[in-house]
């Protein structure tokens, strides 16, 4: 068993977990949730004993207990893609540890390599102990879920996996905001009571007992107000709002591909035929190397065809999220995002603070933004620029639940037309494509139409 037992941590200033107890039994598979920066990665290095609580203590029993934990991927690292992931995973997980403290392992796998994981999980003898933004996988994967809290630093557990945990906390705060209404409620109730009494002593008694009985009524009715037990009105966190569309409409045709064959070195994909057509939604779908990422170089023009053709549509305004994420990945901020969107500052500014990014942002170096903040920064981006063709390679990573959630709802209101790649199963579910592309690195691509 390993306990973290009442883990308080600052880092500098900033307190970013206060008196956080969590006890990982043995063959446990506990979930760690909670908004980015909230600080999941941080109780995963105290209880591997990379970092040191300010507060508090980690016990292993046996003291012997061996822990190991696989952090996420620097960036640089994580350009060989999927399989180096999952040969990085596979390494890890098969190290005799009695507990398996993993950071984003999903980040980069395939619908194959998630499965893989899973499976592999299921397997492990030791403790397990995950960050992860995936519903689907931890759905799948954990028994518990232990959310981190961004008010209170805290942390709170619950039984099952997301589904159960996203139920009993909807259900919880619903019971917080019936239980509030009811108190102001009887307490509106109990000061109007006293203010009809208060108006009819002014009209009904002379100016002696008037004030005796004035008097006399506050304090009856203040004292039924004192005995309402005082019910806290539901923490609201601040909720991210993606606002996309389209600021004009293209043509009904907004692309086309005839005879088309892209080749990268030894790779070569296609020939394949593909026309999208003004609000389609297609779904980019296929294992690591099938050619996902390459198909998107060739329709933004960053990788000529050796064969066919490419055709875009009139007045087709393409704006690209990458997995990369660095369109705007030097210089300050504010400035570095006025010159990319034509805005002027201060609806720079507003613009930002609608995807979370307010004051202590923008003034930083672009490059010291968290994953999560440039993701969020580039999506404001495509909002500024109102483009009416969205192309999406992966986007919900390292963005939070909330975020991810919100990307939801943004894309199903989005006028225009979205291409998108993503192994988030429940968001490609949520994408209601219109048209799947579906590839293959051992056959020719095959364009279906999907559920409207």
């Amino acid at each position: 068993m390993l306990t973290a037992a009442n883990i308080t941590k600052y880092h500098a200033a900033q307190l970013v977990l206060h008196d956080v107890t969590l006890v990982v039994p043995s063959r446990s598979r506990i979930g760690l949730v909670g908004r980015n920066g909230v600080g999941k990665s941080t109780l995963l290095r105290i209880l591997a004993g990379e970092e040191e609580p300010d507060e508090g203590s980690v016990r292993k029993t046996p003291p012997g207990l061996v822990v190991g934990y696989l952090p996420q991927e620097a960036e640089a690292q994580r350009a060989s893609g999927g399989e180096t992931a999952r040969i990085r995973l596979g390494e890890f997980l098969r190290r005799p540890l009695g507990v398996f403290l993993l950071d984003e392992p999903t980040n980069d796998l395939d619908f194959a390599g998630l499965d893989w994981l899973e499976r592999a999980l299921v397997r492990l003898e030791g403790a397990v102990v995950l960050v992860s933004h995936d519903r689907d996988f931890l759905d799948r994967s954990v028994d518990r879920i232990v959310e981190l809290d961004e008010w209170t630093h805290g942390a709170t557990e619950f039984a099952g996996g997301w589904s159960d945990y996203e139920r009993t906390r909807a259900n919880a705060l619903r019971r917080q905001h019936e239980t509030y209404e009811q108190y102001e409620g009887e307490r509106a109730r109990i000061e109007e009571q006293l203010r009809r009494m208060q108006r009819w002593e002014q009209q009904g008694y002379g100016q002696g007992r008037k004030k005796k009985r004035t008097k006399d009524v506050k304090k009856r009715f203040g004292g039924r107000i004192e005995r309402l037990e005082h019910v806290d009105k539901p923490f609201e966190p601040w909720e991210l709002r993606i606002p996309l569309s389209a600021r004009n409409r293209s043509g009904d045709v907004v692309l086309r591909l005839e005879g088309a064959v892209a080749e990268r070195g030894s790779f070569s994909l296609g020939p394949l035929e593909l026309e999208v057509g003004w609000a389609d939604r297609l779904a980019i779908v296929g294992p690591n190397g099938s050619g996902k990422s390459t198909l998107i170089d060739v329709l933004v023009g960053r990788l000529p065809l050796s064969a066919g053709q490419l055709w875009l549509g009139p007045g087709v305004v393409v704006g690209e999220l990458t997995q990369q994420r660095d369109e705007l990945a030097r210089g300050e901020l504010l400035p570095a995002f006025v010159n990319a969107s034509d805005l002027k500052e201060e609806d720079a500014r507003t613009l930002l603070a609608k995807f979370g990014l307010g004051a202590d942002h923008v003034r930083r170096d672009a490059a010291s933004l968290s994953p999560g903040e440039r993701t969020r920064t580039l999506l404001a981006l495509l909002a500024a620029r109102g483009v009416n063709c969205l192309i999406l390679d992966e986007p919900t990573n390292h963005l939070d639940v909330p975020a991810i959630e919100e990307l939801e709802r943004a894309l199903d209101a989005f006028d225009g037309t979205v291409l998108l790649i993503t192994h988030d199963r429940r968001f490609l579910r949520s994408f209601r494509a219109t048209q799947t592309l579906e590839l293959s690195p051992t056959r020719a691509p095959d364009a279906r139409a999907g559920p409207r």
